[in-house]
């Protein structure tokens, strides 16, 4: 069963377009398998301040935002360590937090801790993901084991997609500067030819212009190159 989750997680890895919908898979991947998981979700930290960027259910996005108001919690001490099991709440580790997951529903709980690549794509991740029990001491040593490997492999992807869509971007921004420079380029060129300048007068012209219209140079240069025109058109 864990084995084709896997290979099912693996094969829209490719086709996520971001980190959070990788993330979303294995939350959902991990109700569908871990032993007494009845929701789950993922939190990320960033700037320190933390926020769910998965949850397979509403009473799981709450009881992780009671943690972030007390300040503690399962998913939050999980950043810091591998593996963190609450058989029960109350829970003397967390007086702040206290009882507030029983109001959601939830009894039990086992957060893991992720590493790997930000949803947001600047900075290393600093996370947990949290499976959510609706009866006290709901995980057994093999269902926290499969959580634990469900943990590994959610890193895993985030941070293959990270890289991917990443590099996408990379090569997105150096297209566009590429067709800016060759724009600049042939912009120059015509100025070169109709005021009979230099390559660096023709391009202080086009600087020149681009600061008193307000505009990128290579946008007064790509008019320039269509039109014929470096500056826009006004009332006659």
């Amino acid at each position: 069963m864990l084995a084709k989750v896997f290979a099912e997680i693996a094969e829209h890895l490719y086709a996520a377009d971001n980190v959070d919908d990788v993330l979303l898979q294995v939350a959902e991947a991990a109700v569908s398998t871990v032993a007494g998981c009845r929701m789950a979700s993922i939190t990320v930290g960033e700037a320190g301040a933390f926020r769910t960027v998965a949850s397979t259910d509403p009473a799981a996005s709450a009881t992780d935002d009671a943690q972030y108001q007390a300040h503690q919690g399962p998913c939050l001490t999980a950043i810091d360590e591998p593996v963190v099991y609450a058989p029960s709440f109350p829970d003397r580790r967390w007086p702040q937090l206290a009882s507030r997951p029983l109001e959601f529903g939830v009894q039990s709980a086992v957060s893991y801790r992720l590493a790997g690549a930000n949803a947001t794509a600047h900075s290393s991740l600093a996370g947990s993901m949290n499976l959510y029990a609706v009866t006290a001491d709901a995980f057994n040593d093999d269902a926290r084991t499969i959580g634990l490997i469900l943990a590994a492999h959610a890193s895993v992807a985030a941070r293959v997609v990270h890289d991917r869509v990443t590099l996408e971007q990379r090569g997105q921004h150096l297209r566009v500067a590429l067709s800016s420079r060759d724009e600049i380029g042939q912009a120059k060129g015509i100025m070169m030819e109709r005021l009979k300048i230099t390559p660096e007068a023709a391009f202080d012209q086009l600087r020149r212009s681009s600061q008193r219209l307000n505009q990128k140079l290579r946008d007064v240069a790509a008019r320039l190159t269509e039109t014929g025109e470096i500056d826009e058109p006004g009332p006659r």
